[in-house]
This record gives structure tokens, C-alpha cells and sequence, in this order.
């Protein structure tokens, strides 16, 4: 099986892990649930990742994701904070998901949210970090909460994805 996945304008590189699977496939989820795009694993961590590229050069993409910008600039504000719970309804959904196939949750959870936008620097992804957080089950890591270990929550960039998790991303315009 491929350990090499695109996600529209992005090719993403998973050898580094044990298996990874592409999450969120049309017809798949369960009616009115929500699915970050792909599950990794590693012998210690379950990796959900959800990807969301600001950059993607194609004119419908853009038109299609004016809508996800406009919440992520949103985000940063205290008037709306749609973005953040619809990445945190993702994990949750994605989590509940995987448990109803029968996953067991031996191991820590992370969630990595890969935002591919140049412009959103370092206090920015600060900021938009502390808002998603609050909307992800961390506090799972509680006693009454067994079925699960650890969940954490990550934002990351492409340089970061590559360095702390070694998952490659290219922009496949520049591949060919």
C-alpha cells in the first residue's frame, strides 16, 4: 500500500510511518459526520492530520476554499470562531469514528492541523493555536476517560510537518 498521498495541489510523504490511511473519502463518513484527511502510525502514536491549503493555485480551488480563509482570518478574532470548531468537530468525529471501527487507543493520539499559508506567521499561528486548542478533547487524558491515552494538539507548517513529524510535503505544481 502507498505510503505517498495527494491532497489536491499537495503530495504528501508518509514513510516514515507504520501505516497511514486517507480518512476522509467522499461517501465514507457517517451522515452528518465530519473527517481530517488522513491517519498515520507509528509503534507509540496515532496521528490524525487534517490539511488545509490557502495556497492551492487552481481558480476553483481558490473560489472553494474563500470560504475556509475567510473563517481562519475569523478565527483570530473574538466575533467568530467558526474555523476552530469545525477543526475541532473534525478530530472529534474522526476520533469517535476510528473507535467505532474498533480501535482500541493503545497508544497517544496527536492531532496535527497542516495550514499551508505563507502569510500566517509565527504569532498568528500562535494565536490561531491557543483558539483551536480550546476546541480539541486534550482533557480526554483523564482517569474516568479510559479508552483513550493521550491526545495532543499541533499546528504546523510544511518545514515543521517535515522536521517533528517527518511527513514530506511538496507542491506537486513543482514536481512537474
Amino acid at each position: 500500500m502507498s505510503k505517498v498521498h495527494d491532497e489536491g495541489n499537495l503530495r504528501f510523504d508518509f514513510t516514515a510511518y507504520d501505516t497511514v490511511e486517507r480518512f476522509d473519502v467522499k461517501n465514507t463518513n457517517p451522515n452528518g459526520m465530519k473527517a481530517v484527511d488522513f491517519i498515520a502510525e507509528t509503534n507509540d502514536c496515532l496521528y490524525f492530520i487534517e490539511v488545509k491549503d490557502f495556497q492551492h493555485p487552481s481558480p476553483k480551488a481558490k473560489q472553494n476554499r474563500q470560504k475556509d480563509f475567510d473563517m481562519l482570518i475569523a478565527a483570530g478574532t473574538e466575533k467568530k470562531a467558526v474555523f476552530n470548531l469545525e477543526m475541532g468537530e473534525k478530530i472529534k468525529d474522526s476520533l469517535l469514528r476510528k473507535y467505532a471501527e474498533g480501535y482500541t487507543f493503545e497508544k497517544s493520539v496527536k492531532y496535527l492541523l497542516f495550514i499551508n499559508l505563507d502569510i500566517l506567521n509565527a504569532s498568528r499561528r500562535r494565536l490561531l493555536y491557543n483558539k483551536i486548542n480550546g476546541h480539541v478533547p486534550t482533557a480526554l487524558n483523564d482517569k474516568r476517560f479510559h479508552a483513550f491515552k493521550k491526545i495532543s494538539f499541533d499546528l504546523v507548517n510544511a518545514e515543521q510537518l517535515r522536521n517533528l513529524y517527518g511527513i514530506a510535503c511538496t507542491d506537486k505544481s513543482a514536481i512537474t
